[in-house]
């Protein structure tokens, strides 16, 4: 289309995205248009042409007004919609699955009981104990209340003695609560072998779900957290704090080794479900029905 120098008009018209959020306009202008197809015929209409930053979109007011689309929107046209309301089907869900499954819903931490994370050292490693670092006096009270909290769902246990070590770092959330933070780049990172467990694609999620109408997202709380490590591999994750050496119990965020470990945890897990896809602690369960997501959703847990 080749436009020469139009006046621009001001518009009261809004626009909105297919997700949602306004698209800005600069103002409109009347227009006769021609679209040529790929077989060469052109298709002349008259219409109000809206400018933008955004990529230009055929607005339907144009489209009708091109005979090969109408046809094919024809061909296409919805007879009959079904209002649902999903705010009401989701709180339904939510509740009967609560029911049903009231230990997974359960406010203190879980534990996985299908495996346990191992670390693995490289054959050249050697021990690296970290002083402890200081913490800004305003923030121990917090601590204290974190680590036995910690200690209290048996994540960390003190300990008297260990050739590693690492500082912990105190991060402080918007809700002004603390947490705690164990900095495993100061030695043991560089010392673990790497798990090797691939992370899934893109594709690979949307291979998976691929039909799908109906979708459901289950996070995990404090996901790492949940899995258990063998005996030998606490060793390497005591972490230096103000109160003395803790080691950790679970697996903690930031050991180079969860990401892959968890993953091969969870996939393992939802091994053979319809409609699940993983990528770590997010899940995503579909189906092509509502009564075909259910199913899948209750099976999963």
């Amino acid at each position: 289309m080749q436009l020469g120098s139009p006046r621009l008009q001001k518009t009261s018209d809004v626009f909105k995205g297919a997700n949602g959020p306004p698209l800005p306009i600069h103002g409109s202008f009347d227009a006769d248009f021609m679209v040529v197809d790929n077989q060469g015929k052109a298709h002349p209409g008259q219409g109000v042409c809206y400018v933008s930053d955004d990529n230009d979109l055929l607005g339907i007011t144009w489209i009708e007004q091109i005979s090969d689309f109408n046809s094919v929107l024809r061909r296409f046209n919805v007879q009959k919609v079904q209002k649902l309301n999903y705010d009401a089907i989701r709180d339904q869900t939510i509740a009967k699955l609560k029911h049903h499954f009231a230990d997974v819903f359960k406010p203190e931490l879980g534990c996985c009981t299908k495996a346990k994370a191992t670390l693995y050292l490289k054959p050249d490693a050697h021990p690296v104990f970290i002083k402890k670092r200081l913490v800004p006096y305003a923030s121990v009270p917090l601590l204290d209340a974190e680590i036995d909290r910690l200690v209290a769902q048996d994540v960390i246990s003190a300990v008297d003695h260990s050739q590693w070590a690492a500082p912990i770092v105190v991060v402080r959330k918007a809700n002004g609560s603390i947490r705690l933070c164990a900095d495993f780049s100061t030695g043991l990172n560089d010392a673990l072998q790497l798990h090797r467990h691939p992370l899934p694609t893109a594709e690979d999620v949307f291979t998976e779900l691929n039909g799908g109408t109906v979708f459901s997202q289950i996070d995990f709380a404090d996901a790492y957290l949940q899995v258990g490590v063998d005996d030998d591999s606490k060793e390497l994750l005591t972490i230096n704090t103000h109160r003395g050496l803790y080691r950790y119990n679970r697996l903690p965020f930031g050991v180079k080794s969860a990401p892959g470990i968890f993953q091969q945890i969870i996939d393992s897990m939802i091994s053979g479900l319809n409609g699940v896809a993983a990528y770590l602690d997010d899940v995503i369960v579909t189906g092509r029905t509502l009564t075909e997501h259910n199913a899948n959703l209750e099976a999963l847990f």
